[in-house]
Formats: C-alpha cells, structure tokens, sequence
C-alpha cells in the first residue's frame, strides 16, 4: 500500500485531492488521512485515464491488479455469457476501483453504498455480475466483500452492458403509406423524435412502389395500412397520426428482437404454484426445491447452492418480491418457478409474497438480459404485483405477464 501512495503522489491529481481534502476538512473540521486522499486521487486519475495510451495506464494499474480483474471477468463470463470481458473501459474502470477497494477493506474501512437498493431494483442483471465478482474476489485474494462494495462493482458491469446495446447498432425501419408523402412523412419525423439514435429510420414509400424496393438490411417495416402480401420482414402496423400506444409497440417489439428466447418459454404449468400456504423462508425454498428433485430437473446440492446464494446477500429485492437462484448454475434448462402465497413471509428482514426461482441452465449461451428486465419490473411494479397475487390459475398469470410484455 506504502509503495502504491508514493506512486499516485507523484501524479499532480494527488496536489488536487490534497486541495479537495484540505477544503472539506475545513468546512467539516476533520482530518484525512493520506490513504483517503489517495483514494481521491486515483478517482481523479481514472477519468484522465479513460484517454491515455496503455503504458500510461500501467503506470499506475499494477499487473496483480489487471490479473485479479481478468479473473473476475472470466467468472462473470462463465455464469452470465455477457460478452463484456474484453471492454477495456470496464477493465480499467474495475482495476481503479478495485485497487483502493481490496485495500480498503484489509484496513477495516467499510463503507455504507446509499444506491444499492435502487441498484439492486433496477439493474438486477448487473447486480448479479457484482455478486459473482465479489465471490471471485475472495477466491483469489481472501478478502470478502459485502453488499455495499458489491453494488458499487455492479455500476461497472452495469455501465458494460449498455455499452455492448450500443455496439449492436440501431435496428432499421421502413416506413409505408398508402398514397402521398404526407402521412409517412408525418410518421419519420415522429419516429425520429421518439427513438433518436436507437432507431435508423431509412425511409418511406407509398404502399404500390414497395414491391419494387430493396428491402435488404431492413428489420422491420412501419405501415399505417394493412400489409397482406409477406416480405419476410415484419410489419407493425400504426395509426396515421401516431399514438402513444403504436410507440410502445414499436418499442417492445425492438427490445424483443434482440431476445434469442421468447419470454414465456421459461414459464410452465407444471412449475407454477399459487396461494400456497408457506409460513416461513425455509419451508418456501425445501417445498420448491423437493418438488425440482422428484421431477428430476435438480440434484441433491440445488437447495445448498441456493442458501449459499443467500448467505452473500439476500435475493429479496422489495415489493413482496424475491429471486432466489443457486449461486452456480445448476440445471440442464433455464426456466422459472413461479410461487405466490396466501400470506406474505419474512425473508432475511423482508416481506415476501411472491417467489420467482430462477433456474439457470448451465454453460448458457442464453441471454437472460430479458429475463432480469421482466423480473425488475415486478420489483417496481406495485400494480402488476397485485395482479400476480390475484391469479388463480396458470392462465391468469401468463395474462398478467403478457399484458406487461
């Protein structure tokens, strides 16, 4: 740590922290010590960083360091397959982190995170990153991390996965009339305004001339008539004056584009119970993980693996709602047991009425991005949660899911 602090204080971001730290302890009347105004500093030297060269960069980021966040990412890989591990923005930004952090944590100095419930309710997908990182790290280091540096890392994987969105590239619309550049016209500039950069609308054409065009590298045509002949592209059809409603349609149907898997194939009949009556956490997850065994879809170490998941932090996320899943792949198939109860049950100090099991199929090549989205909405949803609860039959949930989706 001694020979890490002389480095950054060779660095004229460690006279700018000085200054920072010297102006709050003014105003706070307290003192810094030199580790903190380090810590300062390497924040400062990671936004300057993000445009240097990589000898720049190795200057300050040791090679133990950038060994410790390439394993990390290989876990992450392994159990999540989200093709972020050779973004080097998330490289760099993990090792800055991670540097301080380890190191702050050997000297005891724990740090309170007031984003991590917000974190955990909208960004599960990458909350889950941060909880497979913070394992990773005490397998190669030791050091075991709570929920508070979890979240902090989960920021990072989060970030990550907007940015692989990006890179995919817009998706390519054509919009149809029926006569007259007016309506179609009328139609581009709305889905110009609406969509921004996240949409390429190419052009438009009357609905006699479409037989005639080149409708390669489109995904989808936008048409405010019906379309009868097939193109082998899908049609969205929408009012002339754009509603509300036609933008949300256009908009599901791009996010469920990039989905490999069709959101109801992870739900079953079979695998669906409603208003049990469960009194407490352990009778919930022996009743679900029992039923998996005798059906054969789990072995004997599931409901360990589960609690293990438990033990690194809870999976009750609010709103009645929790997630549990082992803490490694266990199954040969990704689905979800669904479970709603008659009376709600405290889960690690939270109420719980709802249960979502979600079973991972291992080596997925499978992007569950979808699935964490549609499981956050209920964390968030007040409404559609009630609507579960109300459910009586197999039927009346899928209705409740298809409604929101």
């Amino acid at each position: 740590m001694h020979s890490d602090i002389e480095e950054i204080k060779q660095q004229k971001e460690y006279q700018v922290a000085t200054e920072i730290a010297a102006d709050v302890e003014n105003y706070y009347h307290v003192k810094f010590p030199q580790q903190e105004i380090a810590y300062i500093a390497m924040h400062l030297l990671g936004t300057k960083l993000l445009s240097q060269t990589k000898s720049q960069v190795d200057h300050v980021i040791n090679d133990e360091i950038l060994h410790l966040v390439h394993f990390v990412l290989e876990k992450i890989e392994e159990q999540l397959e989200l093709g972020i591990q050779n973004d080097q923005e998330l490289i760099l930004g993990l090792s800055l982190h991670l540097k301080p952090a380890v190191n702050r944590i050997k000297f005891g100095m724990n740090i309170r995170n007031p984003m991590l419930q917000d974190i955990k309710n909208n960004y599960p997908l990458a909350y889950e990153a941060g909880i497979i990182a913070g394992i990773a790290v005490k397998e190669y280091t030791g050091i075991e991390m709570d929920e508070n540096e979890i979240g902090y890392l989960a920021l990072h994987f989060g970030a990550a996965i907007e940015r692989k969105k990006l890179q995919s590239g817009p998706k390519r619309c054509l919009v149809v009339c029926a006569s007259g550049l007016g309506t179609a016209q009328l139609i581009f500039y709305r889905l110009k305004s609406y969509f921004g950069h996240n949409l390429e609308v190419v052009g438009t054409t009357e609905y006699y001339k479409l037989k005639q065009m080149n409708l390669n590298g489109i995904d989808f045509i936008v048409s405010s008539i019906p379309i009868q002949e097939s193109f082998h592209i899908p049609v969205i059809e929408v009012n002339a004056v754009l509603k509300e409603q036609d933008l949300k349609s256009i908009e599901k149907f791009i996010v469920n584009q990039n989905t490999r898997q069709p959101i109801l194939s992870y739900f079953h009949k079979d695998l669906t119970f409603l208003k049990e009556k469960l009194a407490t956490q352990e009778r919930a997850l022996e009743f679900l993980s029992d039923f998996l065994l005798d059906k054969g879809l789990v072995d004997d170490t599931f409901l360990e693996a589960i609690y293990e998941r438990e033990k690194v932090a809870p999976t009750a996320f609010g709103n009645l709602v929790a997630i549990p899943h082992p803490i490694t792949p266990k199954t040969k198939k990704t689905f979800v047991v669904v479970c709603t109860l008659v009376k709600p049950i405290i889960w690690s100090e939270t109420p719980v009425q709802i249960i979502f099991l979600l079973c991972v199929k291992k080596d997925s090549q499978e992007d569950l991005q979808e699935m964490y989205d549609l499981l956050g909405k209920f964390i968030e949803n007040k409404a559609m949660v009630q609507n579960i609860l109300k459910a009586k039959t197999y039927d009346d949930f899928i209705h409740v899911i298809k409604k929101e989706w």
